[in-house]
């Protein structure tokens, strides 16, 4: 045993650089954030009617958080080196849409509201029926095979977009 080298050894595992610990600061707190928020989801689509759901969640603000929280959660070593905008386009039962975007620029993804005109895939779909498979993390597919999610552009990047943004795979 050298006292010496293991007290070297220690002290030099201790330091960690305060740019290492922000990160993980600002990870956790994410990891967080989008835990709490599809738990709330979660709790709302499981005994909630669309009625509800829009109520809750039909709000501008209320679905800016949603998608802060899903650009939040980008995982650009799922992305495949996809840069580009994805719009979804989210229905009331009144017949009113809104879009939001999702825009992927190297190794962020940012969110805003609106669409976008050169979107290399856009997504319609009801919110209530969003709220449902983005809470449980399931399957859009049977909402295209009924008919209730259309999509328009890459349906291969379609087909990742669970992956690059923190869930399992949707298809």
């Amino acid at each position: 045993i050298n006292e010496d080298a293991e007290l070297a050894a220690a002290r030099r595992g201790r330091h960690v650089p305060l740019r290492d610990l922000a990160g993980q600061a600002r990870r956790s707190a994410g990891e967080s954030a989008s835990q709490r928020m599809q738990a709330a989801a979660r709790a709302l689509a499981g005994r909630a009617t669309d009625g509800r759901i829009e109520r809750v969640l039909g709000s501008a603000a209320a679905q800016r958080a949603l998608f802060v929280v899903m650009a939040s959660g980008f995982d650009a070593g799922n992305a495949a080196g996809f840069e580009g905008c994805i719009v979804y386009d989210l229905g009331m039962s009144n017949g009113s849409r809104r879009s939001w975007t999702i825009q992927v620029r190297g190794r962020r993804a940012a969110a805003r509201q609106g669409g976008a005109a050169d979107a290399a895939l856009t997504i319609r779909v009801p919110l209530a029926d969003f709220v449902r498979v983005v809470a449980d993390a399931g399957s859009f597919l049977p909402l295209v095979l009924d008919g209730r999610l259309t999509m328009d552009g890459d349906l291969g990047l379609a087909n990742r977009l669970a992956d690059m943004f923190g869930g399992r795979s949707t298809f």
